[in-house]
C-alpha cells in the first residue's frame, strides 16, 4: 500500500503527460509540413540541453528519499539545492553549446532553409526557457516525490498540462495565430506554472511533514 501510494500517482501523472504530448503533437500537425518538420528537428536537438537534468531526476529520488527516511531534512534540502545547481550549470553550458553549433548541426538534417531557420528559432527558445525553468519544473518535483509528495506533484502536473500546455497551445497556436511558436510558448507557461507551484510547496516546508515509510 505504501509503495502504490507513491507509484500510482506518479504513473498516472506520467501517463497523462505522455497523452498531453500526443495531443499537442496533433495540434502541431495542423500547421503544415514545414512547421511539423521544424518541430521534429527542434525536439530531437532539445534533448541535449536537458540531458543532465534528466540524469539528476534519477539521482534525486534515492538521495532525497534516504535523507527523508532518516528524518534528516537539512541534508535533504542540501542535496536538492546542490543537484539543482548542477542541473542549472550544465543546462546553461549544453544549451549554449547547442546554439553555437546550430550552423553545423542543422544542415545535417537536409531540410529547406526556411524549415531550418524555424527549427533554430525553436531550439534557441527552448534552451532559454530550459535554463530558466526546466530544473525547477522537474528536479524539484522529483525531490518532492521522494519526500512523499507524489499526490501533490500529480495534481500540479495534470492541471498544468491541461490548462497551460494544452489550453495555451490552442489559445496561442490557433486562436491567436502564432502557430508553432505559440505551442512552444505554451510549453514555457507549463514549466512556469509547475515551477511556481513546486517552489511554493517546497518553501512552505510541508514536505517535511510527509513520510513515505
Amino acid at each position: 500500500h505504501r509503495i502504490l501510494r507513491i507509484a500510482v500517482p506518479n504513473g498516472v501523472e506520467n501517463g497523462l503527460f505522455a497523452l498531453g504530448k500526443v495531443l499537442v503533437t496533433s495540434i502541431v500537425a495542423g500547421f503544415g509540413t514545414v512547421r511539423i518538420a521544424a518541430n521534429g528537428v527542434a525536439n530531437s536537438a532539445d534533448q541535449i540541453a536537458v540531458i543532465v537534468v534528466n540524469a539528476v531526476n534519477l539521482a534525486l529520488v534515492p538521495v532525497v528519499g534516504q535523507c527523508v527516511g532518516a528524518s534528516d531534512y537539512t541534508q535533504a534540502a542540501h542535496y536538492t539545492k546542490k543537484l539543482m545547481r548542477i542541473s542549472y550549470l550544465f543546462t546553461a553550458v549544453l544549451g549554449l553549446a547547442v546554439c553555437v553549433l546550430l550552423p553545423v548541426l542543422l544542415p545535417l538534417y537536409g531540410l529547406s532553409a526556411h524549415t531550418l531557420r524555424l527549427a533554430a528559432l525553436l531550439i534557441v527558445l527552448h534552451n532559454a526557457l530550459a535554463l530558466l525553468l526546466h530544473p525547477t519544473s522537474f528536479n524539484l518535483a522529483n525531490s518532492l516525490r521522494a519526500a512523499g509528495e507524489a499526490r501533490f506533484t500529480m495534481i500540479v502536473g495534470i492541471c498544468s498540462m491541461i490548462v497551460f500546455r494544452l489550453g495555451s497551445a490552442l489559445l496561442f497556436g490557433k486562436a491567436l495565430g502564432l502557430r508553432i511558436i505559440g505551442v512552444w510558448f505554451a510549453m514555457g507557461m507549463d514549466w512556469l506554472a509547475r515551477s511556481a507551484a513546486f517552489a511554493v510547496r517546497y518553501k512552505s516546508g510541508k514536505w517535511k511533514e510527509k513520510r513515505a515509510i
